[in-house]
């Protein structure tokens, strides 16, 4: 944590890391410790893996779980760390503010590579001042939104501070949208000259199915990559046409198979059909 941006006392900062984040009730306790900082914009905070983030403030989800425990969503984090090794390529779709980005970066090293893409206005600086803060000389930042078509202007509605990273293709929040473009991944890997990509995350507010529309031909090489995505029912359903899961029947239609990530990492059987209700963090693979 960067002491002369944020004045809170280092050992209670180290304290609030050493209890689990799973811990009943600790997200509720820090809040009301750091009551008198959250609202705090622009603040810098060192990751317990030793990068620095500039996040908007702290009362939003990736800035507050950086400080207090030092790391953001760590099981995604660790999946997509154990699918990179020296050289690989990450793809990071709907990237935010670049934690994954930025952890995927340094584990690629320099021969490795990272496609950030991140749509939102106001999130992209905060990627594009992070992948500098970090000295990342291997990342490739974008601002669009992925999608299946190609459309050089597309409402975009924003999200309010405390949601800050939920900006999204469909309406919400009451926003008024402003525009961005569209592009398939497939076109973008072959613009970006990547040879394959190992691992793809893909976190779009219930646009993923398109996203992975957009990207049948990666999907589909031999090798494929991996991917880590979100599900969330409601979010899925806001698109005209959509129902959830079909994201994930897409991917089964390609021969990849399904686990949550939990289940994943216990070796649960693969799900037999897309999940529909509910939310969840799921994982894909295709073995041929």
């Amino acid at each position: 944590m960067n002491m002369h941006t944020l004045p809170w006392p280092r050992l209670k900062i180290g304290a609030l890391r050493r209890v689990p984040a799973n811990i009943p009730g600790k997200a509720r306790v820090a809040r009301a410790l750091l009551q008198e900082i959250r609202s705090r914009e622009d603040v810098t905070v060192e990751s317990s893996a030793g990068a620095s983030f500039i996040v908007p403030h702290l009362a939003e989800p990736v800035g507050f779980h950086l400080l207090v425990d030092g790391r953001y969503e760590p099981e995604t984090e660790d999946f997509i760390l154990s699918r990179l090794s020296a050289g690989s390529v990450f793809v990071d779709a709907g990237a935010s503010i670049g934690v994954f980005t930025v952890s995927a970066a340094r584990k690629v090293g320099p021969r490795g590579r990272v496609l950030a893409v991140e749509p939102s206005p106001a999130v992209f600086p905060y990627l594009e001042q992070n992948i500098r803060l970090n000295r990342l000389e291997n990342v490739l930042a974008l601002r669009l939104a992925l999608s299946d078509e190609t459309h050089e202007r597309v409402p975009f509605y924003s999200a309010p501070a405390s949601h800050f990273g939920m900006g999204a293709l469909a309406p919400q929040f009451d926003a008024e949208p402003c525009t961005v473009s569209t592009r398939a991944l497939d076109e973008v890997v072959a613009d970006a000259g990547l040879p394959f990509v190992s691992v793809v995350k893909v976190d779009v507010e219930g646009h993923e199915s398109a996203v992975f529309r957009g990207a049948r031909h990666l999907l589909e090489r031999t090798p494929s990559p991996a991917i880590v995505f979100e599900f969330c029912d409601w979010a899925e359903r806001r698109f005209p046409g959509a129902e959830p899961g079909q994201a994930q029947e897409f991917l089964m239609h390609l021969g990849y198979r399904i686990w949550p990530l939990q289940g994943y990492k216990t070796r649960n059987r693969p799900l037999e059909r897309p999940l529909t209700s509910g939310s969840a963090m799921l994982v894909a693979e295709r073995t041929s």
